[in-house]
């Protein structure tokens, strides 16, 4: 008994080996679909309806935003009418040359299409001509994916006549275009990374190590500035007098070393400068009201002398 185990398991483990060293030897592309786990890590139409130009025409209409999200998520359509055909057109696509090998394809869960064509638009070195890369009819399948190669794509136009669902109705998921030369693991989907290193979400080409178009939510920020505007209150530090500064915001419309609306509309706020700025305004602002409450104690001080001197004139009147 223990010798048929050793024979079973010397057995498997040659049969691994071989089957290791074929994988190796070949290329295999597991379609990304609603029923499978095939991988979208270098999909480059990840949030395509955002970054790129996406419209359709035709008889019909699907939302496009769920067929780029990654989430297999299915949109259903109204029927098509197979003389006024569906079509999809994603347009400025980065035009990277297909050396090696790309695949394009669609998936759905239900109301696939059964006769649909998928094109791509080649750019490459100025070829400027549409390619048909399938051109299918008769499908019966929940998924399809095409290579192709030795193209530039700028442009990719999906047309879909006939489908599977009732009245001629279609489903889709998610349209895919996976060019591992051209994209880094999930790129678009999660982060977009320049070639500095630098991390952008939302952000096509970020120049700073983290750029965001959106909103950021958090429970605390951490700013680390470089200096911090203790000096106000240093001796030999004079802050601008209350008539210059009059005379600065009625030229200028706001406050010294404050940039204005039109500066802030085009280039933003770098909090850190800004928090700087403002507290050394507001230590500014504190040393005239000191200088103003010392003016006032004068003033007053000054009012009850004169109102003891006054008090001494009306008893001598009387």
């Amino acid at each position: 008994m223990k010798s048929i185990i050793k024979l079973t398991l010397f057995s498997s483990l040659i049969l691994l080996f071989f089957i290791q060293k074929a994988s190796a030897q070949g290329e295999t592309v597991m379609t990304p679909s609603n029923g499978s786990v095939g991988s979208l890590e270098n999909n480059l139409l990840f949030y395509a309806d955002t970054k790129y130009k996406v419209s359709q025409s035709g008889s019909t209409a699907l939302n496009l935003a769920v067929l780029f999200d990654g989430n297999f998520q299915p949109s259903y359509s109204e029927p098509i009418n197979p003389a006024d055909p569906y079509v999809i057109l994603i347009e400025n696509l980065p035009v990277i040359h297909v050396q090696r090998a790309a695949w394009i394809g669609w998936s759905t869960r239900y109301y696939p299409p059964t006769k649909f064509k998928i094109e791509v638009y080649n750019a490459y070195q100025g070829a400027g001509n549409w390619v048909t890369i399938a051109d299918v009819d008769n499908y019966q399948q929940y998924s399809f994916m095409t290579p192709l190669s030795s193209v530039a794509p700028g442009k990719i136009r999906l047309t879909f006549y006939n489908t599977s669902g009732v009245e001629n109705r279609l489903g889709l998921s998610e349209i895919f275009f996976i060019h591992p030369e051209a994209t880094s693991a999930y790129d678009n989907l999660l982060v977009r990374y320049s070639p500095t290193g630098n991390v952008g979400l939302g952000v096509d080409n970020p120049t700073d190590k983290l750029a965001v178009r959106g909103t950021i939510r958090a429970n605390e920020i951490k700013v680390m500035p470089d200096v911090w505007p203790d000096y106000v209150f240093s001796k030999g530090y004079k802050p601008m007098s209350l008539p210059e500064l009059e005379k600065f915001i009625q030229t200028n419309q706001h406050l010294p070393e404050v940039p204005s609306a039109k500066e802030v509309e085009t280039n933003g706020i770098a909090l850190g400068n800004m928090n700087k700025v403002l507290l050394q305004k507001i230590e500014e602002l504190t040393l005239h009201l000191i200088e103003k409450d010392k003016q006032i104690e004068i003033m007053k001080n000054d009012l009850e002398i004169w109102k003891k001197e006054l008090l001494k004139l009306k008893t001598k009147v009387n």
